[in-house]
């Protein structure tokens, strides 16, 4: 199985080119093309790549989750996310997991496991509309993210302060807190917003445009 992220940072596409027998998650409804050698499997995440998920805090939730197998070689697979901006890889080596907003995760490899993590940073996303995703395993990710996708390093000695609505993905070894910060302003109420103070040692993804303009050009 081979990805190549295409078509820019703006407008960025995945495509997969698969063997017979390459099986991989997406999101539902992310399809733009694919080979008529590529069966797509919707189901409730019982078993499966990643079972079923479940809330952070709260009760047992089906969530819907598209599978994509080829049945021959040399079949392919376009993905899209829903909003402009671009497609990052992360690899995963087993040795430690990743934790991303779930209305990031585009595609997953076989071999990744995923469920949900608890509510550290206790942020919109995580705290209001969508759970925070923790990914497992040996495999490779793909997160789309609004605007460009930016991959910082977190040490010891530096830790990395993020406004909480520009966060996007971070490896599971980092400490994670929530703080007020006067210097921006909470996209929903217009005072103070909050920042999330990241530190340890890791990697974190942050995307470069703040998504809750979208939800606001909604009226949501």
């Amino acid at each position: 199985m081979d990805f190549e992220i295409a078509d820019g940072h703006s407008y960025a596409t995945l495509e997969i080119s698969m063997d017979a027998g390459d099986r991989v998650g997406v999101d539902p409804g992310s399809m733009v093309i694919r080979s008529e050698s590529v069966h797509s499997e919707t189901n409730s995440g019982e078993g499966g790549l990643g079972g079923m998920l479940k809330r952070a805090v709260s009760d047992e939730l089906e969530v819907l989750t598209t599978f994509m197998e080829a049945e021959a070689d040399d079949s392919r697979v376009v993905l899209a996310p829903d909003y402009l901006g671009d497609i990052a890889h992360i690899d995963l080596d087993g040795t430690e997991g990743v934790k991303v907003q779930s209305g990031g995760l585009l595609a997953w490899t076989e071999d990744i496991e995923r469920g949900t993590a608890r509510n550290d940073a206790s942020n919109f996303f995580s705290s209001g509309e969508l759970t925070v995703l923790k990914l497992d395993g040996s495999g490779s990710a793909f997160v789309s993210a609004f605007g460009a996708v930016r991959e910082e390093t977190v040490t010891g000695d530096d830790p990395l302060v993020v406004d909480e609505d520009h966060l996007l993905a971070w490896t599971d070894g980092l400490s994670v807190s929530r703080q007020k910060d006067s210097s921006i302003k909470s996209s929903l109420l217009g005072g103070e917003g909050f920042v999330t103070k990241l530190s340890g040692e890791g990697r974190v993804w942050v995307q470069t445009r703040d998504p809750m303009i979208l939800y606001q050009g909604n009226g949501n």
